[in-house]
């Protein structure tokens, strides 16, 4: 213990930084999954089927009432206006909350129509609204915390949030004996709410703008574009629940959103090796060396590979832990979600690449296509083969998304005439193809449990032999990119 404090001790501030960050990610997504075993026991099926259905559309919202001013370009206008980053936040949190406004008073105009689709009753969609204008406040103020390495700020703040919502939501819902779920959003609203009005101040407060042209010409130009694309990857992955609720029902949409969510912890993983992967990546590209590349983005395919694996093989004692008894079928569900969140990496690097000459247009052809692709499926399988097939639409549509990010990754590079090898491809699909073998397999040892607990045994093992050549493939990245920071 006293060598590991020392090590932190004499880590960088960026290194540090690096560290909490990832867990402070961690810890704001993972909330989620940690509310599944409580809201699970707490609300009926149909209740937790209208929760999912009210997260789903929440996300949908959020790209139309506030264009997503906090993602990427925010970080791109940091830079860009350093000296001026008090009132470039406060320009853009007052054009968010002109944008959600408009948002609000279309939908006012037609709540009627726009309730009957999305399926929620005007109290829902008030919550959802509220949450438009308190979202962005905090990813305004995180973003820039983050820019500015305010680490120790930004997990305070995180573990307070989440702490809070988790604690209250379930004290509330225990004591409300109607509309559990409605109790749950509003108390959503309330702690985040709270929490975002100090943060708002913080935003404003060392110098306040509400119009700037320069500002919001240039936040409309970079984000309005990408909508389409925010809009599609929305959809690929959420339109499922909404789907099965109009389809088959409230219940079924809750049973699947179990597995969705278990499935989708080990996108934490891949979100924080993306992030410490991409800017190294594009610093050896820069540079001209890209000899260690191929070598790198292959074991981290091989770590992510392994560790779906594993949340494959213990997805029957994830679903016991994570809900009652009633949810237990949604074990069948997890293989196919965990495979397109591996499938997700997979494709990641195509991306990267993509971006690094900045084709992002490409990247919207492709989600769209796919997000397309997995509404018609799920409109066409769910109805003769039930809400599992939404779990293979899923992989599929995102095994399509990938197919097409390569091929563009391809045309991108021979158009800057970019010759370096930066992907194995013989090794990533070998990776892949081992992982769907060993996916169906673990798919059978759900009937057959000595099977399954033999091939985690076998995963471990290896995992433990080759423990060194993990370690020093992700310190060579962590070096590199710190390195990067430094210089």
């Amino acid at each position: 213990m006293n060598k590991l404090i020392q090590k932190y001790k004499n880590m960088s501030v960026s290194l540090k930084a690096t560290l909490w960050f990832t867990v402070s990610n961690m810890l704001q997504k993972g909330v989620m999954f940690l509310t599944v075993p409580i809201f699970t026991r707490i609300l009926s099926g149909e209740e937790y089927g209208n929760y999912s259905t009210f997260l789903s559309w929440l996300e949908i919202f959020e790209i139309l009432a506030t264009f997503r001013l906090g993602w990427g370009g925010y970080i791109v206008g940091l830079n860009k206006y350093e000296d001026d980053r008090g009132g470039y936040t406060s320009s853009m949190q007052m054009l968010s909350f002109t944008i959600t406004t408009v948002a609000f008073g279309i939908y006012w105009l037609v709540r009627g129509p726009i309730e009957q689709l999305v399926g929620l009753d005007t109290r829902y969609m008030l919550v959802i609204f509220g949450l438009m204008y308190i979202i962005p406040i905090i990813q305004f103020w995180t973003v820039r915390e983050r820019v500015e390495i305010q680490y120790k700020n930004v997990l305070l703040v995180t573990v307070v949030s989440s702490i809070l919502f988790v604690l209250v939501s379930t004290i509330v819902a225990l004591g409300t004996q109607q509309e559990k779920d409605l109790s749950i959003v509003m108390t959503r609203l309330v702690v985040h709410g709270g929490i975002a009005l100090v943060l708002l101040v913080l935003n404003c407060k060392e110098r306040f703008v509400f119009f700037d042209k320069t500002y919001w010409k240039r936040a409309l130009q970079f984000n309005v574009p990408l909508l389409p694309y925010y809009l599609s990857m929305v959809v690929l992955h959420s339109s499922d629940r909404i789907i099965i609720k109009d389809l088959i029902g409230k219940t079924q949409a809750g049973i699947y959103n179990v597995a969705y969510i278990i499935s989708s912890c080990m996108q934490l993983f891949n979100t924080s090796i993306t992030q410490t992967l991409q800017p190294w990546l594009y610093k050896q590209m820069k540079d001209g060396n890209v000899k260690k590349v191929p070598q790198i983005i292959l074991a981290t395919t091989g770590i992510v590979a392994i560790l779906n694996l594993i949340l494959i093989a213990l997805a029957p004692e994830m679903i016991w832990i994570a809900a009652p008894s009633k949810y237990k079928e949604s074990v069948w569900i997890i293989p196919p979600l965990a495979a397109s969140v591996f499938v997700m990496y997979f494709y990641q690097h195509f991306i990267n690449i993509e971006f690094y000459f900045e084709e992002s247009g490409l990247t919207a052809i492709a989600s769209c296509g796919a997000a397309v692709l997995n509404v018609a499926l799920n409109y066409w399988l769910i109805p003769r083969y039930g809400y599992f097939a939404a779990g293979y639409t899923t992989l599929i549509s995102y095994l399509v998304f990938a197919v097409f990010h390569y091929v563009f990754m391809r045309k991108v590079c021979k158009k800057n005439h970019y010759e370096e090898k930066l992907i194995d491809m013989n090794g990533m699909v070998l990776i892949a193809v081992a992982f769907f073998v060993l996916a169906a397999v673990l798919m059978v040892g759900y009937k057959y449990p000595i099977i399954r607990y033999t091939m985690v045994l076998i995963i471990g093992i290896t995992g433990i032999i080759k423990r060194n050549l993990i370690m020093d493939m992700i310190g060579k990245v962590l070096q590199s990119k710190m390195k990067g920071k430094e210089k």
